[in-house]
């Protein structure tokens, strides 16, 4: 069978300046030093012994920073038609009202190539890692942060909207906030008070404001946020546990998306998971799973785009979809299951933008380190070379095709 896309798809890649850029000073880094011994004595496979995998700053940074242009010449070769990438806020305001030219200048070149080569842009204002100033004003919790933000998103607009043709303004709030339930991650705070009011006021709030300063500058752009949804079933018929699975799906799914649905010209929709839930917790059946575990359902994101077209009534973007693999064997599987999964929905008149898998390059997976490999290329440590894996050229195929012949 032919699953042959329309012609103006855009199939991608995506990034997190964090994860991939190298050099950095911010909150995350700060806690990476402080937990870099602890995390590599529950590592699962030998690179993840090393405490330096577990800093973003080491060894097997991509340094994308330095070397953007490797990055951008294995986007041509792969001959991807989109790239999300995001800002680095910490770069962009190292002190407190202080906006960096030279900083702002880097993203402005890497821009404006990506356009010349015919790469849409698809820029992410805030990927989870913040300022070392604003962490010690309480970070989120900070009473002046819908300023902070605010200002800060008007800046990137200011600079780069001429580059720009899609805008995120913030990633995965709810992957972000579960930090504040198991304390896991910065800042490190367990309260579930702090949690719900980060995830239902102050993360909506930042969005809506953003909304408002990208609308201001650059009427025409659409603007969203990436958000993570996970499929989600009882694991069996018993009311209870369907009863879990409503309310998980309601509260982590669908809330957020409800209370910003009006200031979303599209939804960015990131799928990884599908898990079965109830009063037991996750009980998946696991036939199947990547590095760290996670049971691999790609087929499922057919089910989750239904689900939120027919809800929201918006165009869905895939801002991120993909596996840890370290072995590159499981990659092209997930990514052809990935699209006959959109073409089903596309067939039945989802309406779908495009496709950036996660990621481009093997990167830091936070507080995984660098061992997971989430990428279609992979980084030498030593020379810091680009190598596209047999996944990543499959992909390529798939994009000169614009589907599975």
């Amino acid at each position: 069978m032919r699953y042959k896309f329309p012609e103006n798809f855009l199939w991608g890649a995506a990034t997190a300046s964090h994860q991939i850029e190298g050099g950095l000073s911010n909150n995350w880094t700060r806690w990476e030093q402080s937990n870099a011994e602890r995390l590599a004595k529950t590592g699962l496979n030998p690179l993840a012994q090393d405490p330096e995998n577990y800093i973003s700053n080491s060894k097997y940074s991509p340094e994308s920073f330095k070397y953007w242009k490797r990055d951008l010449e294995v986007m041509k070769k792969l001959d991807l038609k989109a790239y999300r990438l995001s800002v680095e806020w910490s770069r962009i305001q190292p002190k407190k009202g202080v906006f960096c030219k030279e900083e702002i200048d880097y993203y402005k070149r890497y821009l404006k190539l990506l356009k010349m080569s015919g790469i849409k842009v698809v820029l992410t204002c805030w990927h989870w890692s913040i300022p070392l100033w604003l962490e010690q004003e309480g970070g989120l919790l900070s009473k002046d942060i819908f300023n902070y933000f605010n200002k800060y998103v008007r800046f990137l607009v200011q600079e780069l909207s001429e580059y720009v043709d899609y805008w995120i303004t913030i990633n995965e709030p709810e992957s972000f906030v579960f930090s504040y339930l198991f304390g896991s991650w910065p800042p490190g705070v367990k309260n579930p008070l702090i949690f719900h009011k980060v995830f239902m006021r102050i993360l909506p709030k930042m969005h809506t404001g953003a909304y408002y300063e990208i609308k201001n500058l650059d009427p025409k752009k659409p603007v969203s946020l990436a958000k993570s949804i996970s499929y989600i079933s009882a694991y069996n018929c018993m009311p209870w546990n369907k009863l879990v699975a409503y309310l998980y799906d309601w509260y982590v799914n669908k809330l957020f998306l409800d209370k910003t649905l009006k200031y979303m010209d599209y939804m960015g929709i990131n799928f990884y998971f599908y898990n079965k839930l109830g009063v037991r917790g996750i009980k998946n059946d696991n036939d199947k799973v990547s590095d760290l575990g996670w049971w691999l359902q790609p087929e499922k994101l057919y089910n989750v785009v239904l689900d939120v077209y027919k809800r929201y009534k918006k165009p869905i973007f895939i801002t991120e979809n993909g596996l840890a693999d370290n072995d590159d064997t499981l990659r092209e599987w997930w990514i052809e299951e990935s699209v006959k999964a959109m073409y089903k929905a596309i067939s039945e008149n989802v309406s779908i933008i495009g496709y950036l898998h996660w990621s481009l390059l093997d990167n830091f997976e936070w507080d995984k380190g660098y061992w997971p490999k989430f990428g279609l290329v992979s980084i030498d440590s030593k020379t810091k070379e680009r190598v596209i894996k047999k996944s990543g050229l499959y992909y390529s195929e798939i994009i000169r095709n614009n589907g599975i012949m």
